[in-house]
């Protein structure tokens, strides 16, 4: 699936530390820790709660266990990667404050304090932690109206909800979200962020954020275009998508008519451009435009003033003052007003959030094991800790991760030197942000989401499930029309509905044996029975049985239920069972159960009393069967 989305599976395995070309031990930047049912070290939230053993804090705080090891070969990893990545984070960062609709330094916010964060509790060492275009564009749905007072604030509760599920080990909520429901939700986002950018690319004023909107008023105000911004756009998008193609590609050199070194060189300046093109093409573009501005000339509209400095270090505004223009007042809201006003928000950001860290995590963790559950711990320390820094919603990047795996990085300290350097931005190099066009990071943001869009998806779960294209398209369509929280949500609804009546709708096998003697009829269910579907399930043995019975025409017919698959049982499950026996009694069947794991053979005991027979092994079985002659017909006939 896509670079922001990107879905694995966990694999097993993963050690604590590997040996390197020279024999010596490093980090491979996976923890691997036995979360087992049972284990000391499990994830079940009173042994998370209580932190008595201080072997915890190896989970809890992975630099423990790195650090000691930490080499000058790390370091210089690390420090190359740290400064790759955050040459690619900080024309990001600016970018994506403006697709959150936040002033640009917000970007830059965002990209800081998680790096820092991370190092001390994130244990995959190639996830660079900051703002991305799925996060962004959700964020927008709130800073339309409450700015960076909301956004600070998402950011603070998404953070707290993410840290509690991880310390009460719920992260098994974020498995209801199926794959389709996140493809289509990461098309429609991308679509979405795409349709967004038209506005700084043209030129054309554009006030919405709705795909069908947009290009309604792209194509009514289409005499408005600006053909300054729109020609330097496209020329961007042109150089960006073209080093892209590269960026895999080596620059082959003669070394027979050069020194050998030389070719490593090329490619390691070679390497550099492509990595740092957003960088390259940023500075290029703002170098001409404060030229230009320099000589009284301002063909391209600029971003605005960034505001110069670090960020305060302080609590989050728990109140929002505004101007309502209703009553001509100002009005000042709560902070239980502004989180009724945030509503499912805060929940949707959190898990998204967790889903896009932990599925890029998993696709660099090269079959280690990683611990998802301190995935969950670090993204919400980070994101709570960015709120003090005035961050909005930050996680995983698969673009940034992908490079900081590709720049050699050896454990998660390459954040401090991400953040470093963005800190200098902020510091030294604010007033001249100003001088970028907003074509420039407009070209920016269409290129990192336009590989977002997997119309492969569509044809793959097409001939793999069709049943799964229901939530896909509910969530596809439901984003474009109502938004891209309610869409995911919506998806998810659907997803959830189809699984519960597949799970409510086990498959009853009947069959007819016949004996020397007389006939007995054999169930068998192909999976555990629980209350949503007992009473189908008892129901449908029922009235084949019934069937039978009168076709057999047996005066007392015995029926054998194959309960081998039924691994757990509740009271709905029990009670229907009772009925079943009950009203086959009424028609002198007899009813017998084999093969029942012992809790389930417990709990039916306890609920049949007397009606209930049960033959737990195979000989009791052949027993049993014996005494009603040998078997010498089996007739198959599904439910």
């Amino acid at each position: 699936m896509h670079v922001e989305m990107h879905l694995t599976k966990s694999m097993n395995g993963g050690r604590l530390s590997n040996e390197d070309a020279n024999g010596n031990e490093a980090f491979n930047g996976y923890i691997d820790i036995d979360t087992s049912e049972g284990n000391e070290l499990g994830c079940c939230s009173k042994q998370i709660l209580r932190c008595t053993d201080p072997r915890r804090w190896l989970e809890l705080l992975p630099i423990i266990t790195w650090l000691p090891k930490y080499s000058f070969q790390d370091l210089y990893g690390d420090t190359v990667a740290g400064i790759t990545v955050a040459l690619t984070v900080i024309p990001q960062g600016l970018a994506l404050a403006g697709v959150a609709q936040l002033p640009p330094q917000y970007g830059l916010y965002t990209a800081f304090m998680g790096s820092f964060v991370y190092i001390f509790v994130g244990s995959a060492k190639d996830l660079t932690i900051g703002p991305t275009a799925i996060m962004c564009i959700m964020t927008s749905q709130y800073t339309k109206f409450g700015g960076p007072t909301y956004a600070v604030l998402l950011a603070l509760l998404s953070g707290v909800v993410q840290l509690l599920l991880g310390l009460l080990n719920l992260g098994f909520i974020i498995d209801f979200i199926s794959g389709s429901v996140i493809s289509a939700f990461t098309s429609a986002g991308a679509l979405t962020i795409a349709s967004t950018q038209l506005k700084g690319l043209t030129g054309i004023p554009i006030n919405s954020e709705h795909l069908i909107d947009v290009l309604r008023q792209l194509v009514a105000n289409s005499y408005k275009i600006k053909w300054n911004d729109t020609i330097l756009g496209t020329i961007c998008i042109v150089v960006l998508l073209a080093l892209r193609y590269f960026r895999n590609r080596r620059v082959n050199v003669d070394t027979s008519r050069l020194p050998k070194f030389l070719s490593k060189v090329v490619n390691t300046v070679w390497f550099t451009v492509v990595t740092a093109r957003n960088v390259i093409v940023v500075l290029i573009c703002g170098g001409l435009a404060a030229v230009l501005d320099a000589r009284g000339r301002r063909p391209f509209a600029l971003t605005d003033d960034v505001k110069g400095g670090l960020p305060p270090l302080r609590l989050p505004d728990f109140t929002f003052t505004y101007n309502d223009t209703k009553t001509n007042s100002t009005t000042t809201l709560t902070f239980p007003e502004i989180v009724a006003d945030l509503n499912m928000g805060i929940v949707v950001i959190a898990l998204l959030s967790i889903l896009e860290s932990i599925a890029i995590a998993k696709a660099f963790s090269k079959g280690k094991r990683l611990n998802a559950t301190q995935e969950m711990v670090a993204l919400g320390c980070c994101n709570i800790a960015g709120s003090f820094v005035s961050a909005f919603p930050a996680t995983g990047s698969f673009s940034r991760s992908a490079i900081n795996n590709s720049s050699g990085v050896r454990t998660p300290m390459g954040g401090l030197f991400t953040g470093l350097v963005v800190l200098s931005a902020l510091a030294f190099f604010s007033p001249y942000f100003k001088f970028i066009p907003k074509a420039t990071l407009a070209a920016i943001i269409i290129t990192s989401v336009i590989f977002m869009i997997h119309y492969e998806d569509v044809g793959i779960i097409w001939r793999t499930s069709r049943i799964d294209m229901a939530p896909y398209l509910f969530t596809f369509f439901g984003s474009f029309i109502f938004g891209l929280e309610y869409g995911i949500m919506m998806g998810v609804v659907v997803a959830v509905i189809l699984l519960l009546h597949h799970s409510a709708r086990p498959n009853v096998t009947v069959s007819t044996v016949k004996t020397e003697n007389s006939s007995y009829v054999s169930c068998r269910i192909d999976r555990t029975v629980l209350f949503p579907s007992a009473l189908y399930v008892t129901g449908k043995i029922g009235r084949k049985i019934r069937e039978e019975v009168s076709r057999i025409g047996q005066e007392t017919t015995l029926v054998l239920v194959d309960g081998s698959r039924l691994s757990r049982v509740d009271y709905t499950t029990c009670m229907a069972f009772k009925n079943l026996c009950d009203e086959l009694a009424k028609d002198k069947s007899i009813v017998a159960f084999s093969g029942l794991p012992r809790d389930v053979r417990e709990a039916l005991a306890a609920a049949l009393g007397d009606m209930f027979k049960c033959l737990s092994s195979p000989k009791e079985c052949d027993d049993f069967i014996a005494g009603l002659g040998s078997t010498q017909i089996n007739i198959p006939e599904s439910l």
